[in-house]
């Protein structure tokens, strides 16, 4: 796992988990905006931290960044971000409470189960993203494969795959696969908690989201449904000042 910490003069914390390819650096337009006003945490899990490591679970994520919190930020912080498949980690990260988390924005939490389909998903889409994270900042469109996920700008998403680490492993893509699709099965049992304070973010093009929102409302009954009108998946990266507004926003309303 790889940190790295902005605004440490500031009070208020928040972490900040990126997507599946991606390390820290996804957050790196945002992160001195919100850095004016807050102590910002941003993380590279194992298997994106381009050292060699390998991505096993979220909950193992999540049990490094307790230690972290536990250790550097006196065991508390105010707000988890996570983006796309970071939702994972920062879901257990919150739901754990093994720290302090007052807040978290979950970004593009995508439901994963396609039925009857979800076996040759599982099975081609890591081997996919692994054939294609070293050459995707090359190509002009989005392989139909990614297309059809994102439903997002090409310009706009292809532009993120500078922030692909080094040394990403089949495994560890296989195992972010596997988490992502036992993702809601987890939610499902979780007992609703009217108090928590959440927000799902979503592009309003961005599929697979009704079974999600249906299932983060059962957990989290008071959640705020945050769509971005015109978005597909992950393209609110693209917009750093809409990004650090609506945190701002989120944050004052629920502090």
């Amino acid at each position: 796992m790889e940190v790295h910490e902005f605004g440490k003069e500031n009070g208020s914390k928040i972490v900040m988990i990126p997507g599946n390819m991606m390390c820290w650096k996804q957050f790196e337009d945002v992160m001195p905006l919100l850095a004016e006003e807050h102590h910002v945490v941003a993380v590279s899990t194992d298997g994106y931290d381009g050292g060699g490591t390998t991505f096993t679970t979220a909950e193992a994520s999540a049990e490094k960044l307790e230690a972290y919190i536990q250790e550097y930020l006196d065991g508390e912080v105010d707000l988890v971000f996570g983006e796309s498949f970071g939702c994972a980690t920062a879901g257990m990260l919150y739901h754990r409470q093994r720290v302090g988390v007052d807040a978290m924005i979950l970004s593009g939490p995508q439901y994963m189960n396609l039925g009857s389909l979800t076996g040759l998903m599982a099975a081609i889409i890591p081997r996919n993203q692994y054939r294609l994270m070293y050459n995707l900042q090359t190509r002009k469109k989005l392989p139909w494969l990614l297309r059809l996920y994102t439903r997002t700008d090409d310009e706009e998403l292809l532009a993120q795959f500078k922030n692909v680490p080094p040394n990403i492993s089949l495994d560890t893509l296989k195992n972010c696969m596997r988490e992502a699709l036992a993702l809601y099965e987890k939610i499902d049992g979780f007992t609703p908690d009217s108090s928590a304070r959440v927000a799902v973010w979503r592009g309003a093009k961005e599929p697979n989201m009704k079974t999600a929102l249906q299932k983060l409302k059962r957990a989290y009954p008071n959640l705020e449904d945050h769509p971005f009108p015109g978005f597909g998946h992950g393209e609110i990266m693209a917009h750093p000042e809409i990004m650090a507004e609506e945190i701002e926003r989120f944050m004052e309303r629920e502090g």
